[in-house]
């Protein structure tokens, strides 16, 4: 559908920064939605498919808005189909951790340390980076394309990129830690 998009926005998508983070982003969907894969194999490949996901996240150059802004108004409910077949919430009460939402924090902040839970994270990151590869998918406009593309570096700083780490942590000590062994 992007066919007739501007011609900022192809130079965009075909850069190999972005080529390479929407194969991640398509790698981790696809994985999340695959109902045949089992438990072990799944999670090796949720860690090898999260690292790839956070590097190509961090390479992922920022786009300016030129056809979007504030006031573009996508329903993200209604672009959303949920496919999650939800295999990480197979490690029942393993799937809870220990975390600090933000580990650079001063004695004087107080913050203690909270329970995470792997399931959501997943839930988050797989919402996140669904809602808008389908709007660069179906819409395809010059305003879906570039808010996505916007929506995508900005999740990946604020919301679902702490989500990986987070995961990412989680799957480092389960494999690493002698926890489990893939």
């Amino acid at each position: 559908m992007t066919q007739s998009l501007s011609t900022d926005l192809k130079g965009f998508l075909e850069k190999e920064t972005t080529q390479t983070f929407l194969k991640s982003v398509r790698q981790f969907i696809e994985l999340l939605e695959n109902g045949s894969i089992d438990k072990g194999k799944f999670y090796s490949l949720a860690h090898t498919a999260l690292i790839d996901l956070y590097a190509a996240g961090n390479k992922l150059e920022r786009i300016g808005l030129k056809y979007s802004s504030a006031e573009s108004n996508f329903d993200r409910d209604t672009i959303f189909e949920n496919r999650n077949i939800g295999l990480i919430s197979e490690l029942g009460v393993e799937a809870f951790y220990w975390e600090i939402f933000d580990p650079v924090y001063s004695e004087k902040d107080g913050r203690e340390a909270t329970q995470g839970w792997l399931v959501d994270d997943f839930a988050d990151i797989y919402h996140d980076l669904k809602v808008e590869l389908l709007k660069i998918d179906t819409i395809g406009t010059d305003e879906a394309v570039e808010d996505a593309l916007w929506q995508l570096k900005w999740g990946f700083t604020h919301h679902w990129g702490q989500h990986c780490i987070n995961a990412l942590r989680y799957f480092h000590y389960l494999h690493y830690g002698g926890k489990e062994t893939f």
